[in-house]
């Protein structure tokens, strides 16, 4: 993998266009789907990807990037 999840999700909350956040969500989530993980956390972590990308500032965030470091590690440990 070229990209992290976590450089992907860092670039998600401080881009400036909505358009440019759509477009790294669409990389993180198709890196979570590929991952074995069956957990409320999948489920979670979409919901809050969902949430940032509307409002990168939200109080959602800091959720969301431990579920990014979260499936970093998984990603890494696969």
């Amino acid at each position: 993998m070229t990209t992290s999840i976590t450089t992907l999700a860092l670039n998600l909350l401080v881009s400036e266009r909505i358009g440019q956040r759509y477009i790294f969500a669409d990389k993180i989530i198709a890196l979570v789907q590929e991952t074995q993980d069956d957990s409320e956390n999948k489920k979670d972590f979409l919901n809050v990807i969902t949430l940032c990308i509307e409002d990168p500032s939200s109080e959602a965030r800091n959720t969301f990037v431990q579920l990014a470091q979260y499936y970093a590690e998984k990603i890494n440990a696969a």
